[in-house]
């Protein structure tokens, strides 16, 4: 188990969580993303197809997963940030990521499955991230903060405007206000993650505060959004976006500051259950942890694999169909860490990011 690590000054960048070795939750955590992505993807929640025997729960994972992966891309910056040389080597480190991100994105979205790829759009906001390397821990709560409420409260005039100036039109550029995931509403969960990796995560203290602070911000929000007659979380009528009730929408991707928020706390609260439960288990989640250890290269693999099978994967779900990709990916990636440090993309990305940063990162002389 990993000890608790000492606490870095408040005006540092660098995460007080200095232990080298990979952190078992996090990877964790990054499975839990991934199968809700996925659950979200192919998952049958009684919405789409025909089978009116869906797992109605599934609509738990909707929006939610996706935000807790920009949540971890986060914590992993700051992770970077605490054991690099210099804020110049995280910031080149990160952009060649993000660069290799996008690329990979791209490819993938040009199999034109019925999946919105985020690939691209985190790139673009990994890139935005790195300009709050620097600040102060409690500017970057509050960065995020201004993202995720006015930047929810800005995403639909700022989106109607591009559209009417030929600006949402742009190659990559339009990641930044695009129907899903926009990136200037999104980089504030990876500020969420980034404040969060500077904490002792290793800390037990630390773990439930994460719990229990999250769980509060996500249900208590979630709760003023539904007692203010936003749209509700499970499905129903589509909302349109508004200053209300729409604001207090709660429905996946309608990109309220209600759901933002919410989204956020519940991210927050997921981490802090699986550090502590990656510890707690010892052994028994190794093959979770090591599916979240390769959680990119699990990505793109399930969107080749709806690529193969057909669209009708994605509009006609079904829950067998997904329990049997996820357990293989499971297995797949288990047998992959008996052998290999990472995953085939994730040493990819390491392998270009170390050694641009080696020959770019280090400060002028």
């Amino acid at each position: 188990m990993n000890q608790p690590a000492a606490t870095a000054p408040e005006g540092t960048t660098s995460a007080p969580t200095r232990v080298r070795e990979r952190i078992g939750g996090l990877d964790l955590a990054r499975a839990v993303a991934f199968m809700g992505m996925v659950a979200a993807h192919i998952g049958d929640d009684t919405t789409r197809g025909s089978d009116a025997d869906g797992w109605w729960w599934l609509w738990i994972v909707h929006g939610r997963s996706s935000a807790l992966f920009a949540v971890l891309a986060g914590v992993s910056i700051g992770i970077m940030a605490s054991r690099a040389p210099s804020r110049r080597h995280t910031r080149v480190k990160v952009a060649v990521r993000a660069v290799l991100l996008v690329a990979v994105g791209v490819v993938v979205s040009a199999l034109g499955t019925p999946v919105y790829v985020i690939l691209p759009n985190l790139g673009l906001m990994m890139l935005l991230a790195t300009v709050a390397l620097g600040w102060r821990t409690r500017w970057v709560w509050a960065g995020a903060v201004v993202l995720l409420v006015g930047g929810g409260l800005a995403f639909d005039p700022v989106l109607r405007w591009t559209e009417a100036t030929g600006l949402s039109s742009v190659p990559l550029v339009d990641r930044l206000w695009w129907h899903h995931y926009p990136a200037i509403v999104w980089t504030g969960y990876l500020l969420i993650g980034l404040a969060v990796s500077r904490l002792p995560l290793c800390a037990w203290t630390t773990r439930m505060r994460l719990m229990l602070g999250g769980t509060a911000v996500g249900v208590g929000v979630a709760a003023l959004g539904i007692a203010a007659d936003g749209q509700t979380p499970w499905p129903e009528a589509d909302a349109t976006f508004g200053w209300f009730p729409a604001w207090a929408s709660m429905e996946a991707h309608s990109y309220s500051p209600v759901e933002l928020v919410s989204n956020a706390g519940v991210a927050v609260a997921s981490i802090g259950l699986c550090l502590w439960l990656s510890d707690a288990t010892g052994p028994v989640l190794a093959p979770l942890r090591a599916l979240g250890s390769m959680a990119f290269t699990a990505y793109v693999g399930h969107v080749v694999v709806i690529a193969i099978v057909g669209d009708e994967m994605v509009y006609e779900p079904s829950n067998a169909a997904l329990v049997v990709l996820l357990m293989t990916f499971t297995a797949a990636a288990w047998a992959w860490r008996r052998r290999f440090r990472q995953g085939p993309l994730e040493l990819m990305m390491t392998e270009a990011s170390t050694a641009v940063a080696a020959l770019y990162g280090n400060p002028r002389r």
